[in-house]
């Protein structure tokens, strides 16, 4: 069967715009959760998240492209410059980045692509529409009772003055479609391989990068980016994990200690932003083009919970199967695992049901268990593939982040209090989404 290895990291998130950065940050153990400055959230329980630093989108999309901008949400956005880096860090001369250069490779040390055979896989969570913009759009059309009259939506009583519908452009829906992630991302980088959304939540970037590896494996493409990418601070997000009790309300005046994944003293998570985009390529490819060499996915595995929204399997029975099937398709046993990074949302139901699964499959062994959540928060679609993003780097640099907000871990974990040097071989990735969608992914150090 072809192998696939990770060739390029690109990951935008609350510690920074590239995966330099968040590296960085969480070698550091550094936590970026801060008061929320995106909108005014006074009249919500939760008043903090991690919030991405300010960018221009321009920056990052090629001249001839520009205009399409204006039809790109937030978690687009966030998707275009994740995928940007991740394509730089490979040294791949896609025709996005060709265009940025005059139209031709920076240098020798760039590969140029045949779009033919790169694919583009993405996750994506539901992308909330701008309010500012369609309350406004809303307000012609309120009716003689105050609510929404739709005659008035689609025409205007005065002929002088425009309905509400004609208040948003033509191509407003195109803002807020989950494909168009991987949409706009395919156009700017010509990927003309296989493509797909996954719209699984938290799971999402790792059930996208399983479908890569398959294409990859099957022969239909060399070349894939695949990730999540996901802005949960926005109101309609705010409100939706507030309603289902996910967030923690006594964290306000502490934001940096707010999230407290994996700890027997966490009381629930906060909302975020984020994601990340991996290159991931077959092997033999990578190698005749001497392509930086990160990780090799080496196992994967998925399972449904079959539970109702927000209702964790307290034993943790289907993440459980899930590690194992990731195990048993990269060949390896627990024992070779030495890092476990968990979802790890800080919300103590689903911690436990975390820490049960991981108790159960490595029973007497005691791999490090590190969530990145307590510096970074819950970035939906967006979470795993920065869970992943830390995985290959943590591979890649032989070092394992000390854990934030993280000094009573839930029984049996072992979560390291400081980063340090390791010698890694395997790590496992698990994730378990608010709808019950399981992903684990066991990545291999290439030597």
């Amino acid at each position: 069967m072809r192998r696939v290895v990770i060739t390029g990291v690109g990951a935008v998130s609350p510690h920074g715009l590239t995966s330099a950065d968040l590296w960085r940050g969480l070698t550091e153990m550094r936590s970026s959760i801060a008061p929320l400055s995106a909108f005014d959230p006074a009249t919500f329980p939760s008043r903090i998240a991690g919030q991405v630093p300010a960018f221009k989108t321009l920056d990052y999309v090629p001249k001839s492209y520009r205009k399409a901008t204006k039809i790109m949400a937030r978690d687009i956005e966030l998707a275009v410059l994740a995928a940007d880096g991740a394509v730089r860090d490979a040294h791949l001369a896609t025709r996005g980045v060709m265009e940025s250069f005059g139209g031709k490779k920076p240098d020798d040390s760039w590969f140029e692509v045949d779009s033919r055979r790169i694919g583009c896989n993405i996750g994506a969570g539901l992308i909330c529409a701008d309010l500012n913009e369609l309350t406004s759009a809303m307000a012609p059309a309120k009716g003689d009772d105050g609510s929404l009259s739709l005659r008035k939506w689609g025409k205007s009583d005065d002929p002088s003055k425009p309905s509400g519908m004609d208040l948003l452009t033509p191509l407003w829906l195109l803002k807020y479609l989950p494909n168009m992630l991987a949409c706009h991302v395919s156009i700017i980088h010509d990927t003309q391989g296989p493509s797909n959304t996954i719209t699984c939540q938290q799971a999402s970037a790792g059930l996208a990068l399983a479908e890569a590896c398959r294409t990859i494996q099957r022969g239909q493409a060399d070349i894939a980016l695949v990730g999540g990418c996901e802005s949960m601070v926005h109101p309609m997000g705010l409100m939706r994990w507030t309603l289902l009790h996910r967030l923690t309300t006594t964290g306000n005046d502490q934001p940096s200690r707010a999230c407290r994944a994996m700890d027997q003293t966490a009381d629930g998570t906060v909302i975020a932003e984020g994601g990340s985009v991996l290159i991931i390529e077959e092997l033999q490819h990578a190698l005749a083009r001497g392509g930086k060499i990160y990780a090799e996915v080496a196992g994967l595995g998925a399972t449904s919970s079959a539970r109702g929204i927000g209702g964790p399997d307290p034993a943790g029975e289907a993440m459980a199967v899930a590690m194992r099937k990731a195990l048993k398709d990269a060949g390896t046993d627990p024992r070779d695992v030495q890092l476990v990074v968990p979802a790890g949302y800080g919300i103590p139901r689903d911690d436990q049901a975390e820490a049960s699964a991981i108790s159960s499959v490595f029973a007497s062994q005691h791999p490090e268990v590190v969530a990145i959540r307590g510096g970074l928060g819950d970035a939906g679609a967006g979470s795993q593939a920065l869970d992943l993003a830390a995985a290959a780097m943590a591979l890649h640099y032989q070092s394992v982040p000390g854990a934030v907000n993280c000094t009573t871990p839930l029984a049996r974990l072992n979560v390291p209090q400081q980063t340090h040097a390791a010698a890694l071989k395997h790590v496992l990735v698990s994730t378990g989404s608010i709808a019950g969608q399981n992903s684990a992914i066991v990545l291999r150090r290439y030597v």
